[in-house]
């Protein structure tokens, strides 16, 4: 996939299948077509940002079941009920006993509830979310089609490149679960590809230490964590902030070492000792002098904000609402900061796509420099 000027000028890549009997394949020497094989059926791959990688203007159900049936010779209506197995599998889709629990809390006269009843339920959830585009989900639930997608053809290796970047820590601790779970049930290999560490500990066996292009330390996660030899091992771990002590200064890699030309011209990495002090509290700004008089008008204002998305019933006719903002005020000032916190899918992403029209509220009301945007 290394896209074009740059390309592989020498090394080999091995792969040996789980077959009985089967041989090392150098994968380099294989023609395009013979690739295709193995790229996606039995190596695959969750790339760093599940937006970016499902096309927009397809439903996830489509890019899923395209990218099963590319790899396995079956019919598409079978095709289908992998995709929902798979997702299923990752969670995204509740267990049909999960389906059936929230059906009867639904409809508490549940005695006259037939089997088919309860069957068109499963079976319209199922489909719904088959029919949804990437926008219409929050970036765990992306991450968790991406994962479906890659697990879909049951590969030998998945190679997961940065796939909790994206994410809040919860989220991420869920998606970090269940790549665990799926490497245990299904036996299979996976590289782990991040920048964090404390991710490699919770999910490794073994780590490869990556510094311009080269592998400069390997071993067991609990060595490299516990006595790392090279400089720039030492300078990613010790660069780490940690709750007991409060620096002068959050260090970088450059403070614990420095590269330097020998005389034959060669680039050697040596260790430095740096000296950070510690300070006993932490300041913190506490107002900023860009924020104009706070009793003056607020630059936006918004005022019990209620953006909400239809679900349908078995007959296609909205059956309720599933609030993703609900009843939201703030406001905020000239030169204002203001965080939005929480955890994914709670509904900041929908409540700025709100202020910028993108989204039509149920209902609030939304001032901009005195002026209601929503007139």
């Amino acid at each position: 996939l290394v896209p074009s000027p740059g390309r592989i000028t020498q090394g080999e890549i091995y792969f040996k299948p789980k077959a009985d009997g089967a041989q090392p394949i150098d994968l380099l020497r294989l023609k395009e077509e013979q690739k295709r094989l193995f790229r996606g059926g039995q190596i695959s791959m969750i790339f760093q940002e599940p937006m970016s990688s499902l096309n927009p203007v397809y439903t996830i159900g489509f890019q899923l079941v395209e990218a099963i049936l590319q790899h396995q010779n079956i019919p598409k209506r079978e095709a289908r009920h992998e995709a929902i197995a798979r997702l299923q599998e990752v969670r995204l889709i509740p267990s049909d006993e999960e389906l059936k629990r929230e059906y009867e809390l639904e409809n508490p006269d549940r005695a006259a509830a037939t089997d088919r009843a309860i069957s068109q339920y499963l079976n319209q959830y199922k489909q719904e979310m088959l029919k949804r585009y990437p926008h219409e989900l929050s970036g765990g639930q992306l991450q968790r089609v991406m994962i479906a997608m890659a697990i879909a053809c049951n590969p030998e290796i998945l190679i997961a490149d940065e796939p909790s970047t994206a994410l809040d820590v919860t989220v991420q601790a869920a998606i970090l679960d269940l790549l665990r779970e799926l490497r245990d049930q299904r036996g299979m290999s996976m590289i782990f590809i991040t920048h964090d560490l404390g991710v490699i500990a919770e999910i490794a066996d073994s780590v490869a230490v990556m510094y311009q292009g080269k592998i400069v330390e390997s071993g067991d996660v609990w060595q490299i964590f516990s006595h790392p030899q090279h400089p720039y091992t030492k300078g990613l771990l010790a660069c780490r902030p940690r709750l007991e002590k409060q620096l002068t200064y959050l260090p970088t890699v450059a403070d614990f070492m420095e590269e330097v030309k020998t005389d034959e011209g060669k680039i050697e990495i040596r260790e430095k000792s740096p000296t950070i002090t510690q300070e006993k509290g932490v300041k913190i700004q506490r107002k900023n002098p860009a924020i104009s008089d706070a009793s003056a008008a607020p630059l936006l204002a918004v005022k019990n904000l209620r953006v909400g998305f239809p679900i349908s019933n078995v007959f296609g006719k909205t059956k309720r609402y599933l609030m993703a903002v609900n009843d939201v005020s703030f406001e905020v000032h000239t030169g204002e900061t203001l965080g939005l916190v929480g955890e994914s899918g709670c509904g900041k992403s929908t409540l700025a796509r709100t202020l910028l029209r993108l989204i039509e509220p149920m209902g609030g009301k939304v001032t901009f420099a005195n002026k209601d945007i929503r007139s």
